[in-house]
């Protein structure tokens, strides 16, 4: 068994402006400015590191507090969703025997941090799993989603008709593909 990340582990860390702007400074935190943002922040975590992207005028010391809450809202996610590969495994065993249970099951299911294009994706031969920690944030109806579309991918390796109403088994799937959506746009304009 893998022993979970700690940033995964640990609860949210209530941070004052000023320790806000000390994570800034020491790098713990990374701003970066983007001339095609014009208001919004958005955060991302990258290993140990928050990333903000921010607008390329965007003063830290005069919004320490929103960035506070942020983070602190980012930290809570982050909390929620599965900490190591183990708990990631149990909780598509779970979704498996919930909207299948025809005896097929993943092998593995295991979180990496090199799918930059994909949520996630499964070799159906080995029956593993990969989902990528860029959507380690998410809420957990949207990780739910993923992890359903990949075991269904089990039973159909195509993006069918017949596989797609596999994937539809879960009903949160189409609000889940729209969230996702969103975020893969928000993860590129942060990335400008």
């Amino acid at each position: 068994m893998e022993t979970p990340d700690a940033s995964r582990t640990t609860g949210p860390v209530t941070r004052s402006p000023d320790q806000v702007l000390a994570a800034i400074e020491d790098g713990s935190v990374v701003l970066r400015r983007s001339a095609r943002r014009r208001k919004t922040i958005a955060v991302t975590r990258e290993g140990e590191t928050w990333v903000l992207a921010v607008p390329r005028d965007f003063r830290p010391a005069q919004h320490a507090e929103s960035i506070a809450a942020l983070l602190a809202r980012a930290e809570k996610r982050a909390a929620r969703v599965p900490a190591s590969d183990q708990q990631l495994l149990e909780r598509a065993l779970r979704l498996n025997e919930q909207y299948f249970d025809d005896g097929i099951a993943p092998a593995s299911v295991v979180w990496v941090d090199n799918q930059n294009s994909r949520f996630a994706s499964t070799t159906t031969a080995h029956r593993t799993i990969r989902v990528s920690s860029k959507i380690a944030q998410v809420p957990g109806w949207v990780l739910d989603s993923v992890l359903v579309h990949e075991l269904a991918h089990l039973r159909r390796a195509d993006h069918s008709a017949e596989f797609h109403a596999l994937a539809r088994r879960y009903p949160h799937t189409q609000k889940a593909e729209v969230f996702l959506e969103g975020f893969s746009h928000g993860q590129r304009v942060g990335d400008g």
